[in-house]
């Protein structure tokens, strides 16, 4: 006998099921909570619900944790194949892909005009499902678009100015050179993997850029 499911996994349901004809008419194909669509690049962009956890009755929150039960956010992911290989998990290509799974990853709330992670209330889902649709065309979409092909994911990392905290910006400098080592272009990879293995402040040094220089082929790093 088939358990019974929860208000909150019922509710959850009424607002997929009243915005999968949208995504399917978009060329999305459905699995659970996730979505995804393979751009002509092959790239997957992906479109995920999360519903929030379940804490027991009588749970106590300290600091800034909110209780989020009965609620749901809307996570959106870009992934692309040979970025997975090189950062946990190791996936690879893969039939269908979790927005977990993506190397760039936002929340549907923060691509909104208040930039903040926003967790819907699943006590009138019609109503919920109406405003994640107005939200997914109008700031998922754009977002989606600006990482539909490799080239476009290049144009945009290489040439970064916005004010992204130096961690990120290398992750991104290392995205784009393992782009541009599948590509072909094999000496711009190694020159970007090099300035990031000199510009390494730890010490000793990591080996991280290195083992990927040689995982790609490119041979040793000019230091």
């Amino acid at each position: 006998m088939a358990k019974e499911k929860s208000k909150p996994v019922q509710a959850m349901d009424e607002v997929q099921t009243s915005v999968r004809p949208f995504l399917k008419e978009l060329g999305f194909r459905a699995r659970a909570r996730a979505f995804n669509r393979i751009t002509s690049d092959g790239i997957t962009q992906v479109i995920e619900f999360q519903l929030a956890r379940f804490d027991p009755p009588g749970t106590h929150y300290v600091g800034f944790r909110q209780n989020l039960y009965g609620k749901f956010t809307v996570n959106v992911g870009v992934y692309v194949p040979e970025l997975a290989t090189f950062a946990p998990p190791a996936a690879g290509k893969q039939p269908f892909v979790h927005e977990y799974d993506c190397w760039i990853r936002e929340r549907l709330g923060n691509l909104g005009p208040e930039h903040v992670d926003i967790w819907w209330d699943l006590e009138s889902p019609h109503e919920q499902a109406a405003e994640v649709f107005h939200r997914i065309e109008r700031y998922a979409f754009p977002f989606l678009a600006q990482f539909e092909t490799r080239d476009a994911i290049l144009n945009r990392w290489m040439h970064e100015n916005s004010n992204i905290s130096p961690f990120d910006r290398n992750r991104q400098r290392m995205a784009c050179a393992i782009i541009l080592a599948i590509q072909g272009r094999r000496d711009e990879a190694k020159s970007i993997l090099s300035a990031l293995q000199r510009e390494d402040t730890r010490r000793p040094p990591t080996m991280r850029f290195r083992d990927i220089s040689k995982q790609l082929g490119l041979g040793e790093l000019e230091l």
